[in-house]
């Protein structure tokens, strides 16, 4: 691959912001299980709710907003009633374990939860600059960036995903992840606790425990 020059950010149908070696939350989901029409409605909503807030010049609203943004396609996921291919144990399990992989490789792994139709999963990328010394420059050859960690945990599991259907070249995954860099230890708390209560929220479990497929590294209990 030739080297590149590390994005900090760019924007697609989403803004994505890419300190270095920060600690990211990402949401990514199954292709079709939020449908166009879905996010541009939802997208709609809320760049009109930002540009009211930007005239009131409260950052901390803003914040809030893209919560309650994020929130919200959350609980679409969360409540659409499809028979989504991630609520077969085999295939969540491959997803499991693709995670796993780039554990202590790419980054940290905090938490993740693997639902029917969606991923919630925080890891820290501090690791990749931790022997990089402070006069080497930064570019995609020595640190590899948030898009390409996510390449290769859904293009590395949809490929093992279509061995296991004995499927060719399907795309199982909406191309574009969600993604959030986390500021503080306390955000930290809050987004592994929504992460681990994301199928007891769904009622789908009492305890976050009785999950199969949540985890957290026990350092962040």
């Amino acid at each position: 691959m030739k080297e590149q020059p590390i994005k900090y950010e760019y924007r697609k149908n989403l803004p994505h912001i890419y300190p270095i070696g920060a600690k990211f939350f990402i949401t990514f989901c199954l292709k079709g299980a939020l449908p166009m029409e879905v996010i541009e409605q939802y997208k709609f909503e809320h760049e009109q709710q930002v540009k009211s807030l930007q005239k009131l010049g409260n950052k901390k609203k803003g914040y809030d907003e893209y919560k309650r943004h994020f929130a919200k396609i959350d609980n679409y996921l969360d409540t659409t009633t499809q028979n989504w291919l991630l609520a077969q144990a085999p295939i969540a399990q491959i997803v499991a374990d693709k995670i796993q992989e780039f554990d202590k490789d790419l980054y940290d792994l905090i938490a993740y939860c693997i639902m029917s139709n969606h991923v919630h999963l925080v890891f820290n990328m501090d690791l990749q600059i931790e022997n990089i010394p402070e006069y080497e420059i930064l570019t995609t050859k020595n640190y590899v960036q948030i898009e390409r960690v996510m390449q290769r945990i859904k293009g590395g599991s949809s490929l093992v995903i279509n061995q296991f259907l004995g499927t060719k070249g399907v795309t199982n995954w909406q191309a574009e992840s969600y993604d959030h860099y986390i500021r503080s230890e306390q955000e930290l708390k809050n987004i592994i606790n929504y992460t681990l209560q994301n199928p007891v929220k769904a009622g789908l479990v009492e305890n976050w425990q009785d999950w199969q497929f949540s985890y957290v590294n026990e350092n962040y209990l």
